[in-house]
């Protein structure tokens, strides 16, 4: 990964290595519709630069508060 660039996560992703649903999901059901996927933002941990923190970007303010 890249810091600075914004990635979306695979469902496959989420099928391997999140198997009891603990993470944020990948689409979000709203009123029965399924949604887009989340984008997230990547950067490398300064004191541990093999830990990459993928922050959820969303347009919805609000939402997030």
């Amino acid at each position: 990964m890249i810091n600075g660039h914004f990635y979306f996560i695979s469902d496959q992703f989420y099928e391997k290595y999140d198997p009891e649903k603990k993470l944020m999901r990948n689409r979000e059901v709203i009123d029965g519709q399924s949604h887009a996927r989340p984008c997230f933002f990547a950067f490398h941990d300064r004191r541990q630069p093999e830990i990459i923190w993928l922050i959820p970007i969303s347009s919805k303010v609000e939402k997030y508060r």
